[in-house]
Parts: structure tokens; C-alpha cells; sequence
């Protein structure tokens, strides 16, 4: 009776062990620095594909509603995409976009990703064989919470880069050089590709 008990005891000791070494790897492998860069990354591609869908002969009237001496009003017809009026709608909405990532592994280097389930045109995302999904329960609560933190304090960063059309490595522009997320951060050049490749 006694080796049952102290051997059922050793097993969930191990059990328990086993758990806990896991958990710290993976809090480790994620850690909120981390999160708060490959949220950034994520943000960048996530606005460009949101204008990139937005219909190019689309124009909107900006100008002046106030009367000028000669009794008329200044307004003239913009591209809708990248304008002020687009860019607000986007930085209001685009945070539950993050309902629809996952963090994995890359299989080839082991290196944390968040990664889109589905892609923007509603298909698996083929990158997904190329990954190991980590299971996390609080996930996409602290996606969406990065998301929404990035863009309250970087909302004037993000108004001026995007407004721009044709910008090179705009996710390390936005999130290394101007919001400084990622400053600290040793990414490793295949991140940057495995991000790209996704659009």
C-alpha cells in the first residue's frame, strides 16, 4: 500500500513539475515585451491591408465649410484611402482584428509569432503548416489590450506614416525607430519576412 501511495505521489509530483516547467518556458517564449512587438508588426500589416482593399477611384470631399471673402467654399475631391477621415474609421476598428490571431512557433527556428488564423480574404492561412500553435486561454485579451494601447499613444505617429504611400519596412519605421516598441528587442530577420510573406 505504501509503494502505491508514495509512487502515485512521485507521479504527480512529476506531473506537476512538468507543468510548471512548461508554463515558464512558454511565459517566457512570450513575454509581454514580445507580445507588444509582434502586436506592432501585426498592427502595420493590418492597417495596410485595410487600405489596401479600399477601392481607388473612392474620393471624399475635404475642404473648408466656412465661407472665404468671395463667398465661397474651399473643397476639393481626395483618394479616400489614406485620407484623415479613412485613417480615424481604421485606427477605431482595426483592435478586433486581433480576435483572429494565435501565437505559435515557428517550426523551422522556434521563434514566437503571433499569427492570423484566417487571412483578410476569409481563407486558412497557409502558414499555419509552418507554425506550432502554443495555447494560451487569456490570449487575445492581451492582443487586442496591446493593440488598443499601441494605437491610443501612437495615434500621431500612425496618422503621418500612413497617410504615406510606398513607405519601405514601415513596421520597423512605426514600431522600432518611432513608438521605440521594439527597440530592445533582438528580432531575428526571418520575423520580419514570415510577416511580409503573410500579406
Amino acid at each position: 500500500m505504501r509503494v502505491a501511495t508514495c509512487l502515485a505521489t512521485l507521479l504527480l509530483l512529476s506531473a506537476v513539475l512538468s507543468a510548471k516547467k512548461k508554463k515558464q518556458k512558454k511565459e517566457n517564449l512570450f513575454s509581454s515585451e514580445r507580445l507588444k512587438c509582434l502586436v506592432c508588426k501585426s498592427l502595420v500589416e493590418e492597417l495596410d491591408a485595410a487600405i489596401s482593399k479600399v477601392d481607388p477611384r473612392k474620393k471624399i470631399e475635404t475642404g473648408s465649410f466656412r465661407l472665404d471673402g468671395a463667398g465661397s467654399q474651399t473643397k476639393t475631391l481626395i483618394p479616400y484611402a489614406r485620407s484623415q477621415q479613412h485613417l480615424m474609421e481604421l485606427v477605431d476598428s482595426v483592435c478586433k482584428n486581433f480576435e483572429d490571431y494565435a501565437q505559435a512557433k515557428m517550426k523551422s527556428s522556434g521563434d514566437p509569432v503571433i499569427i492570423r488564423i484566417v487571412t483578410h480574404e476569409g481563407n486558412m492561412n497557409p502558414l499555419m503548416n509552418e507554425v506550432d500553435m502554443v495555447p494560451d486561454d487569456d490570449l487575445n485579451t492581451r492582443l487586442k489590450f496591446y493593440c488598443e494601447n499601441i494605437v491610443e499613444d501612437q495615434e500621431d505617429a500612425i496618422m503621418e506614416l500612413f497617410a504615406k504611400e510606398n513607405l519601405e519596412n514601415l513596421d520597423i519605421e512605426f514600431c522600432s525607430k518611432r513608438s521605440h516598441i521594439c527597440e530592445d528587442m533582438t528580432l531575428p530577420p526571418e520575423e520580419y519576412d514570415f510577416e511580409k510573406e503573410e500579406l
